[in-house]
């Protein structure tokens, strides 16, 4: 990382661009006028004290008065926690207010819907997150076992230890093995469609599915893996028990 790159990580933690690069520019020199802070940086001096007023404001510099005046980046230390305490005052003062709105404005219709997920890692936080909604009880069907590692499995035996009825189906003996490892019920069931490329299986409650699918070459726009989920719907109920027939 280099003296630009840090000043962008900082705007990301809700510094101005100038004044981002006018602490990067502190820090390397320690005191500086004005003047000297626009020599080192990419900060014209005329924009130089509103970024220092900005760091003064957030306790990130000591100011001297003086002719000129200078100014003083505080440690580096001191400033993360500043930054970081500002950044969840931030973060939790806005889903605070989301808490509150929520649901406030409901649509009038009733459809039925049916939501896409791209890409593994966010597959597979929807699917940790509908695990961690189960009452009764869970399946999880798949034939890869890189697919039943990390948060899913740890969501599949927390939702066991809760006693919600988990089960892992599959025609994969390591991801059997797997479920046994993890202390969780595991089925053999038989391949019947490898050409879908079907990636993982879950159903909840039989009013929750999520099926997901892997790219092919009859599929190349499919991501590495891509999910539709329905909760709560006629859909979902429907398709639910074909799963059901289908893995139990």
């Amino acid at each position: 990382m280099d003296d630009a790159d840090a000043a962008n990580a900082l705007t990301e933690l809700g510094l101005s661009t100038y004044a981002a690069r006018t602490f990067v520019g502190l820090q390397k020199i320690g005191v500086a006028s004005a003047s000297e802070v626009a020599q080192v940086t990419e900060v014209p001096r005329s924009q130089v004290y509103g970024a220092t007023d900005e760091l003064e404001e957030l306790g990130l510099v000591d100011v001297q008065e003086g002719s000129p005046t200078r100014y003083r980046a505080v440690p580096v230390d001191e400033a993360r926690e500043l930054l970081y305490d500002r950044l969840q005052s931030t973060a939790d003062a806005a889903f605070d207010h989301l808490e509150s709105v929520r649901g406030q404005h409901t649509p009038s219709d009733d459809r039925e819907a049916i939501w896409t997920t791209e890409g593994r890692e966010n597959v597979t936080a929807r699917i940790t997150s509908l695990v961690a909604s189960a009452d009764r009880r869970v399946l999880f069907a798949t034939s890869n076992p890189a697919l039943l590692t990390g948060d899913v499995a740890d969501a599949l035996a927390d939702a066991a230890s809760t006693g919600v009825d988990v089960t892992v189906a599959s025609a994969d003996a390591a991801v059997r093995e797997a479920a046994n490892d993890a202390g969780l019920s595991a089925i053999d069931v038989e391949d019947a469609a490898p050409e879908l490329s079907v990636g993982r299986v879950l159903l909840i409650d039989g009013d929750t599915v999520l099926l997901s699918v892997q790219p092919t070459e009859e599929m190349p726009a499919v991501a590495d893996e891509s999910a539709f989920w329905s909760e709560g719907t006629g859909f979902a109920r429907v398709l639910a028990a074909v799963i059901r027939q289908a893995f139990v």
